[in-house]
């Protein structure tokens, strides 16, 4: 009673890490393409720092900005 039991779980268990393994590679394969090429001027597709285009500079981002490409 106990071995078709067995088996039916063994291959249940089978069945379900070969889904997770398919699902794994196909959301990491989505996951990589990137969104656009970045440019030696902007930071990458995925980048916390990402500057609005539309929106002019503060004090403080300009003074870095001013800092960066002056740093005597």
């Amino acid at each position: 009673m106990l071995r078709p039991l067995k088996v039916i779980a063994r291959g249940c268990l089978r069945l379900l890490w070969e889904s997770l393994v398919a699902s794994g590679k196909l959301s990491y394969a989505v996951l990589d393409l990137p969104e656009q090429t970045p440019t030696a001027a902007d930071p990458g597709p995925r980048h916390p720092e990402r500057v609005r285009r539309d929106l002019p500079l503060s004090r403080a981002e300009k003074a870095l900005q001013r800092q960066l490409r002056d740093p005597a």
